[in-house]
């Protein structure tokens, strides 16, 4: 047990003395200090770069919407004053033309080409026609006579020019106070007239419309017709099946027949349909208008024969019918100044009817006369 402790005891004082010999060793060495490493600076920190701002986005305009033109509007066609129908140029003032209607002076020439045509019984019972022509132009018309009072308020109506074969002085003194364009066929326009050897005077003086539109022309009277006396438009509904009428005339008894292919009334006289000399074709207007009015003697001289020109009240109101389409419309027709049209109100529910577009024919009668309807 005594061995390990001397074993110890020998190491310790080994080890004592090999220490003791290094100390000496060190003793005469100069030994160079270590260094002292500088120490590295430590580098400034970078500076963290501020995030580049995003630029804000450019805002893409939102473009306006391309508006849609608006359509080019058809432009309304030019329309005849008397018919209410299309026409290429500009309506031409329409021209009047007094007409005889004796049995001498039948069939009757340009009469089927006429846009419209007044007929009223004169002082002596029998009728005459006042025909106005626009849309067509016969080269021949007539036989034509003389003037009227009805012409010195009907012919304005319709800013027309009168051709006449001549008138009584109180008449003809009327027409010029009234200072509307007159075509006096043995006067001013005689170039446009000439006699028929054929028919016996004094039913056998003709015209022509284009003739007379010449003499106008010279006379700076040819224009664009200014005034629409009537209304144009649809067939109204709930009319009275109306396919004729039948006029008691003292000079011929006058019935229209509806025409269901053409669409107009065939016109006859004591029962001899009515025909144009020039052209064969029968007389048939798409409109005929039966107006009851005041007849009277007018206030002015008497002819040489002693007669007093018949006059007609065209103006306030009064009972109507109008013929179109093959039906018949009770109306009241209207009228309060010179200027004014025509206009026409049923009596059962007080709206306008208007004329089928097309020729019409205007049927003047006395209060009190017996028309007939032809259904």
């Amino acid at each position: 047990m005594r061995v390990p402790v001397i074993l110890s005891l020998v190491f310790l004082l080994l080890v004592t003395a090999c220490s003791g010999d290094a100390g000496d060793d060190d003793a005469d060495v100069d030994v160079e200090p270590t260094p002292t490493a500088e120490p590295t600076p430590t580098p400034d920190p970078t500076p963290t770069p501020e995030p580049t701002a995003t630029p804000e986005p450019t805002p893409t305009a939102t473009p306006e919407p391309t508006a849609t033109p608006e359509p080019t509007p058809t432009p309304e066609p030019e329309r005849s004053t008397l018919t209410g129908e299309p026409v290429e140029e500009p309506p031409q003032r329409p021209v009047a033309v007094r007409i005889d209607n004796s049995p001498q002076a039948r069939p009757h020439s340009g009469i089927a080409d006429a846009d419209l045509v007044y007929e009223a019984p004169t002082e002596a019972g029998v009728t005459r026609f006042l025909a106005l022509y626009q849309t067509r132009s016969p080269e021949a018309v007539g036989p034509t006579r003389s003037a009227r009072l009805m012409d010195l308020d009907v012919v304005p109506l319709h800013d027309a020019m009168l051709a006449y074969s001549g008138a009584s002085i109180g008449v003809q003194d009327r027409l010029w106070q009234r200072g509307f364009p007159l075509l006096q066929l043995e006067g001013n326009a005689g170039a446009a007239s000439w006699r028929e050897s054929s028919r016996a005077a004094p039913h056998n003086l003709y015209t022509s419309i284009p003739a007379l539109r010449d003499v106008a022309e010279q006379n700076g009277w040819n224009r664009e017709a200014e005034n629409r006396p009537f209304s144009f438009g649809e067939l109204p509904e709930n009319g009275a099946a109306g396919s004729g009428v039948f006029v008691p005339y003292a000079s011929g008894r006058v019935e229209f027949r509806y025409n269901d292919d053409s669409d107009s009334y065939d016109r006859y006289v004591d029962g001899i349909e009515a025909v144009d000399r020039e052209t064969g074709d029968t007389v048939s207007p798409r409109n005929v208008i039966v107006i009851w009015a005041n007849f009277f003697p007018g206030d002015v001289a008497p002819n040489t024969r002693g007669e007093v020109s018949n006059d007609v009240d065209l103006y306030g109101s009064g009972s109507a019918w109008i013929l179109r389409n093959g039906q018949r419309f009770e109306v009241e027709w209207r009228r309060d100044e010179q200027a004014e049209p025509f206009r026409f109100y049923r009596v059962d529910t007080g709206d306008e009817i208007p004329l089928a577009e097309g020729r019409s024919w205007i049927t003047l009668v006395p209060r009190g006369m017996d028309v007939q309807p032809v259904d």
